[in-house]
């Protein structure tokens, strides 16, 4: 029980509020008692004064004792806690009128007494009562005079030892107990009130707790829930803090999806690879077995033809192969483009003097197009040249004899816009946004060859901070469109 937050912080209230009230106890007693010591030091400031010019206490450098006796009933009588000394001028006591034996100091300390005459040092100011040594009084004090010289001092004790024994008498008074009974309450009352308070606070965090207990014990599955009880409209901390945990249990999700997502991915790929490369390693075993097998029986053009597909399906392998690695290396983040100044043109017409050969044995027209035969962009040229070339081989690959493939490249502003145009098969629309996928293969393709050139083709486009777009209708061509950054 004592581990709920709300106990805690309602204790600790608690003790907050006995300390604040036991200090404020403290400070209001003393302080009243100094007001009230104030009050009764400036009343009876000239009580010594005015005695002393009643009464000769003094008679031919002697002490009036019958004088003195008189003036200290008389004060006494006035004022019953008052008591009354004579002292000479180096603050010894000459006389008193109390009874034998309650007088224990014979002499006082006159230093408080020149303060008070003085009259320049704020009140209260306290002396030594003859009567009690271990306490200090307030007083008030007169000097006596003989011929202008100050033969002696009238000194007067305003709270004396009938002063302490009232106060002592009335330390178990009724109202004194009612009042300390009183503050107690008032505390038990407020450290309550601050409990309910804390807990009433403190409810949509506990709210908030279970909310995310549930959460754990699902074991982070799905989003956390969290009811209109956890909100407010004060949007205070808790409020942030539920909106964070549910921020962060839509991220968890969202990575728990992506995970499954590349999960999926890394199944379908091992399925597309392990296709993909059983194809070519299946048909060239099949071609070695047979010549192996029957190698004395068949003619020599068959031996050729055999070894010329086995060849074709090795070399269709090591190009999987080569695309394998080079998209795990644009993939694994490691490669950064080494960006240089190069002739844009003289790279297209180079691609379409190594491919041309190819293009004219499928009867296809293959060109280049550019208004600035001196264009330059901005780019890794190496990774430049192998996203043209793959483009150019899709192109050759998905273009009919007697088709078309254009490459041009046309400048706007700080841009270079690169295109590759043929006059194919086309994509349909469903096809468009997965054609950048590794193994796609579109369903209408007539094709059975898929791989990986378009998924290095946007890896590396990537990598130029660029984009590709992409333009097809079936059966009326494809166009390849991406931009890189010209020179100054």
């Amino acid at each position: 029980m004592m581990g709920k937050l709300y106990i805690r912080l309602g204790l600790a209230m608690l003790c907050l509020f006995m300390l604040l009230g036991g200090a404020l106890i403290v400070i209001s007693s003393n302080t009243s008692e100094m007001y009230s010591l104030e009050i009764t030091q400036r009343i009876n400031r000239d009580i010594a004064l005015h005695a002393a010019e009643d009464m000769p206490l003094l008679q031919d450098g002697e002490v009036n004792k019958p004088a003195l006796k008189e003036l200290a009933h008389h004060v006494m009588f006035i004022n019953p806690i008052v008591e009354v000394y004579l002292l000479d001028v180096d603050g010894r006591v000459l006389s008193h009128a109390l009874p034998y034996g309650t007088v224990l100091l014979d002499q006082v300390d006159m230093d408080p007494l020149h303060r008070f005459m003085e009259g320049k040092e704020a009140l209260p100011i306290f002396g030594e009562d003859p009567r009690s040594p271990e306490a200090s009084k307030v007083f008030s004090v007169s000097p006596i005079e003989q011929e202008g010289e100050t033969v002696a001092y009238l000194y007067t004790v305003l709270n004396g030892k009938t002063h302490d024994g009232l106060r002592e008498s009335l330390s178990n008074s009724y109202h004194l107990s009612t009042g300390s009974y009183a503050i107690a309450g008032s505390l038990g009352l407020a450290g309550l009130a601050g409990l309910l308070i804390v807990a009433a606070m403190t409810r949509r965090l506990r709210r908030l707790v279970e909310a995310v207990r549930v959460y754990r014990g699902d074991a982070f599955q799905g989003r956390l829930e969290l009811d209109s009880a956890v909100y407010s409209d004060s949007d205070d901390e808790i409020d942030e803090l539920a909106q964070a945990i549910s921020a962060m249990s839509e991220r968890i999700e969202q990575q728990f999806q992506s995970l499954q997502d590349v999960d999926n991915t890394r199944r379908e790929l091992i399925a597309n690879v392990s296709h993909d490369l059983r194809t070519p390693l299946s048909s060239m075993q099949g071609y070695l077995e047979t010549i192996l097998a029957r190698g004395d029986r068949l003619e020599e053009h068959e031996k050729r033809q055999y070894l010329e597909v086995a060849y074709k399906h090795s070399r269709r392998l090591n190009e999987l192969v080569g695309e394998l690695f080079e998209l795990a290396k644009l993939e694994s983040g490691n490669i950064e483009p080494e960006l240089e100044a190069f002739p844009l043109m003289e790279l297209i017409q180079d691609l379409v003097q190594d491919y041309q050969l190819q293009a004219q044995e499928k009867q296809i027209s293959l060109s280049a197009q550019c208004e600035e035969l001196d264009l330059s962009v901005v780019a890794d040229i190496g990774l430049i040249h192998r996203v043209l070339e793959n483009l150019l081989q899709n192109a050759l690959r998905y273009t009919p004899r007697g088709g078309e493939i254009v490459l041009s490249a046309q400048r706007d502003a700080e841009r270079v816009w690169v295109e590759v145009v043929d006059d194919g098969e086309g994509i349909a629309s469903q096809d468009i946004a997965h054609i950048f996928d590794r193994f796609y293969r579109p369903e209408a393709s007539t094709k059975q060859q898929s791989g990986l050139g378009l998924a290095i083709v946007k890896r590396v486009i990537d990598l130029h901070r660029s984009h590709i777009d992409v333009i097809s209708e079936p059966q009326r061509g494809t166009c390849f469109k991406f931009w890189l950054m010209a020179t100054a």
